[in-house]
Parts: C-alpha cells; structure tokens; sequence
C-alpha cells in the first residue's frame, strides 16, 4: 500500500488493520454491524466505518480486539449465532437439542413439535443476555467453541442436503404421485460429512473379472400369473411362488425367489415381480445417537413380509473378498455380503463364489445397520441372471415395523450347509474382532 499521507487507502483488502479508536468500536445499523477502524500508517482523520464484508481480510484482527475490549460485541456475536441456529425456515435441531437439553432419540425421529418447543426455549435465551451466555459456557465450554460450532453445522448442512439431492437423483426415490422424495437425510447428532468417494448405484456393478450372465433360457406365458402359479417361473426352478395376490411374502425367509424374466409375457404389474418395481417405503439415513454411524429408519408403518430394498454394491471373487475382508476388518467395519450363505451344499463346490461389496458403490442398504436382533430377513432372488451364485439379495422385513423404527439386518446370516465353508473364509474369520453396538438383549457382542 501507498504511504502518502495525502490519498485514501485504496481498497480495504490492500489495507493493514492497526488499533481501534478509543470509544466506540462498532454500531449495529439495520441489522449490519459497522467497525470504526484506523488504518495502519495512516494519520487518524482517515479513520473510517466499515461493514464485515469490507474487512473480511483481516476480520479475525477486528474481532479479536472487538472480543477483548468489547463484551458487548461478544454478546452480539453469540446472539447472531443463536438466531442462525433458530430459523423458522431451516433449524439447526443438533445445537437446539444441546441448548434445550431434548435428547434426540435412538431412531433419530425428532417430532415436528419437539422442534418448536426447542426453538421456543432458545429464542427465550436472547432476550437475556446474562442467560443465554451461562447456557453457552455450560453447555459448550466457551462462547468461541458455540460460535464455531454453529458454523460448522451451517456448512455441514449445506454438503449434506447436496448429498441428499444427489443420492434422490441417483436412486430416482420420488413418488410420482405427490412429488414428495422417498429418501431423506438427518444428521442431528454430529459433525460427520457425508461419505467421501460414495457412489450411489441402482443396480450391481461387476468388478474385473466378473462377468453376469443375462439369458434365461425361458419365460412364463401366463395370463395371470398369480392365478397360475403353479405353471409360473418358481414351478420352472422346483421352488413355491413367494408372494400373495398383493405382494406380500408368504414363503419362509431365506427361501429362494424366482421372479418372472425378460422373456415373460407378463409386465411390470406383474404379482411376481416385487423386487423389479423396487423401494417404494420412504426412508430416511439418518445420524445414530449411540455410535453406530449411520442408520436407516422407515417414515411409515411397513408390514411384514413386505420388501423394502436390495442389498447392492461391486460384485467381486471370493479371492477378492478375502483381501477387501482383511482391509475392512482392520477398520473396524463390514461392507462383505455373500452370495453363498444359502446354497445347498452340493452347489458351494460349483466353482468361484462371489461376494457384494457395498464399501464404495452401493445404495440406501449401505447404510442399514446390524442388530442380532433385526426386524429385516434377506431372501435370495434370481430375475434375469440365473446363476445360482450370483443372486440378488433382498431384505424383507420380518415382523411388522412401526413408524420412524430403526431397520437392521443380521449381518453374518448363514445356513448349516455353508458353515464350515463361511469358517474358512479369512474375511469372516480375521483375527481382528470388530465389536457389536446393536444392544438388542441376544446381541453375539462380534460381528465376525
């Protein structure tokens, strides 16, 4: 910067910032704050009001003395955050439930009154300023550690409605009907971003190597194929039709489905063709309160035996799986999920096994955590790709859900057939024990 004395600064953000003039620091006028700032080797006539957006530059200089000399300025700071965190129109429920003392529940579920009740509490505090700061130190340590924090969630907020805008695209979860999307996201516990490098996939992703067969080799012609069932694509494979009229399962869980194919008369409306019309429950990732990540929960109550969505991901070698198994276990986490885990066992030793890995490509499944207990069954489906060890998976839920439940799955489900061959698999037998969190009253404590 020039130093002649005779011209103005040209431009704050070429401009040093020295000391504050004695009195008065800072006004607020119509709700922007001004700072009365003397320029450094400048004589004090030059001395001028600025707003924060002319001294974003050297903003932390400006309120660092603000802050020490000012306690009125601090109160100000800490009640712009409060209100920042207290929009009507998008609310920080995270710092609202931490001011309020509201707990936020293990589902994550927080009621659209419980809100307004927690707003009303906190927009309380700032007509106090006494109060509203021994709130803050109690609560969050420090008035700068609040101020940050509320921050934080500000641009938190932001990445995780991209994602969710993203992950809505990507799955294409909109119900036609009323616009409305059938997947959300929350995070009202932490700071956690979403997911780096998570692709969201609509349908298995083959690895190298990996090659999926498309050709089944008959379809059905049925003019109902509900009514004619016992001539339909299961009595093609020796299994029983899986579902009632309105499909709804009604064989036992783990049984093999064989879904009517792409040579079918039949269309979409189809009775045997539950897993192609896909998720149509909307739900919601939300933020666990007790450690476990991430969770998927229902918005509606969801009967049993209905499907609710497939476990999708890469599909890779068994080889493969062995060295993903041994990279997740040291990371305390599962994305492995068989294929075999309910082959008969003259069909284990029918060549190479695959394993869905839904670490990096995957959908909302990804998410669903573990319970020893689960509310959700897997059942292996066979629709256009008739390998037997290459089936689709699809969870189905076990019992009736209620509203805003947690959905989970065992995630180590197997049968007496493929035992021993499970037991053999480095990648279900690591040394490296990774802890179960679900807390259901039977819980294995392990997860391998």
């Amino acid at each position: 910067m020039s130093s002649d004395k005779n011209s103005m600064p040209i431009g704050v953000h070429c401009a040093t910032w020295e000391t504050f003039v004695k009195g008065t620091s800072f006004f607020i006028f119509q709700d922007r704050t001004l700072f009365f700032i003397k320029w450094k080797n400048w004589s004090s006539r030059f001395n001028s009001w600025e707003t924060e957006e002319s001294v974003q530059n050297c903003m932390s200089l400006v309120l660092d003395c603000c802050i020490r000399t000012n306690s009125s300025y601090r109160g100000n700071i800490v009640q712009r955050a409060l209100r920042l965190a207290c929009r009507a129109e998008d609310p920080d429920v995270a710092m609202l439930s931490r001011l309020s003392g509201f707990r936020v529940p293990e589902n994550g579920f927080v009621r659209k009154q419980d809100i307004v009740n927690m707003r009303k509490e906190v927009l309380k505090l700032s007509t106090n300023r006494s109060a509203q700061m021994v709130r803050v130190l109690k609560v969050f340590g420090s008035w700068e550690s609040f101020c940050r924090l509320v921050e934080e969630r500000q641009e938190l907020a932001k990445r995780t409605r991209n994602w969710e805008l993203y992950i809505q695209a990507a799955s294409g979860t909109y119900d036609s009907c009323s616009t409305k999307p059938l997947l959300r996201i929350e995070n009202y516990v932490d700071q956690e971003a979403p997911p780096a490098g998570f692709v969201y996939i609509k349908d298995f992703m083959a690895a190298p190597g990996v090659v999926f067969p498309d050709d089944p080799k008959m379809g059905c012609s049925c003019e109902d194929c509900y009514q004619g069932r016992k001539g339909c694509c299961p009595a093609f494979n020796d299994v029983k039709f899986a579902y009632t009229a309105n499909g709804t399962l009604c064989v036992p869980f783990g049984s093999p489905i064989f879904e009517c194919n792409r040579l079918c008369k039949c269309d979409m409306s189809c009775p045997n063709r539950v897993i192609q019309r896909g998720c149509k429950i909307p739900l919601t990732i939300f933020r666990t309160t007790n450690g476990r990540g991430w969770g998927v929960r229902t918005d509606q109550r969801i009967s049993k035996g209905t499907f609710v969505m497939e476990y999708l991901g890469q599909v890779i070698t068994d080889e493969e799986a062995n060295k993903r198994g041994e990279w997740y276990d040291s990371r305390g986490c599962t994305y492995l999920f068989d294929l075999d885990y309910h082959l008969a066992e003259e069909s284990v030793d029918q060549g190479s096994m695959y394993t869905v890995d839904a670490g990096t490509y995957g959908n909302i499944a990804h998410f669903v955590n573990h319970s020893c207990e689960p509310n959700m069954a897997v059942c292996m489906v066979w629709i256009n790709n008739l390998d037997v060890r290459m089936p689709r998976l699809a969870f189905f839920t076990k019992r009736d859900i209620c509203a805003h439940e947690e959905l989970t799955v065992d995630y180590k489900m197997s049968s007496s057939a493929t035992e021993a061959h499970d037991r053999e698999k480095s990648h279900l037998a690591s040394h490296i024990r990774i802890k179960c969190k679900c807390g259901s009253q039977n819980c294995r404590k392990f997860l391998n």
